[in-house]
């Protein structure tokens, strides 16, 4: 019996140590009583002790964590500001490039026009230089001596066989026929000409 009644003060006063822990981890928990400012300053951490500054741990803990924040918020301003300058920078020089491309663009038709120009007269100078390549000596002579535009006279005999337009040269008023030499030899050397 000694036995039994050991037995049942044993269980006793295990569920009573088991429902004061209980108890405590609870009070710990929901910090009843401030159960939890107790149990730090057993184990040597005090969150409620106030530095120099008059804040606590976790006040100067947070006051850091919100200064790294606003240091980020800056660095990430810049940053975008930065990024924003970019583009409008690219943007710029896009428009430009744009701009360029245009230019170019209309200073090849522009090119383009003027072969067209150069290309048609050139085959009327041609034409025309057969007409005189078939004409008599004499009647080519009457003609381009009585020709105003002595340049034209000029690119008409530079572009005529070398034969036919010495002989015309040779039918020519010897005034006009040296100044139409004069004006040859200014325009460089005649290809096919005199």
């Amino acid at each position: 019996m000694a036995k039994n009644k050991k037995g049942k003060i044993g269980l006793i006063i295990f569920i009573i140590a088991i429902f004061v822990l209980i108890f405590a981890a609870l009070a710990f928990v929901f910090d009843i009583g401030g159960m939890k400012k107790v149990a730090y300053s057993i184990i040597g951490k005090d969150l409620g002790r106030q530095t120099m500054t008059g804040m606590t741990a976790i006040e100067i803990e947070l006051k850091k964590e919100e200064e790294y924040i606003e240091a980020e918020k800056t660095k990430l301003s810049a940053l975008r500001t930065d990024l924003e300058n970019y583009k409008t920078e690219l943007d710029n020089r896009a428009k430009e490039l744009d701009e360029r491309e245009m230019l170019l663009k209309e200073k090849e038709q522009d090119i383009e026009r003027l072969k067209e120009t150069l290309s048609g007269q050139f085959q009327d100078l041609m034409e025309i230089v057969k007409i005189y390549e078939n004409m008599n000596g004499d009647e080519a002579a009457a003609i381009l001596s009585q020709m105003e535009d002595t340049e034209k006279v000029i690119l008409i005999l530079k572009n005529l066989k070398k034969e036919k337009s010495a002989e015309i040269l040779g039918l020519m008023n010897p005034e006009d026929a040296a100044k139409i030499v004069d004006g040859l030899l200014e325009a460089g050397s005649m290809e096919g000409g005199v």
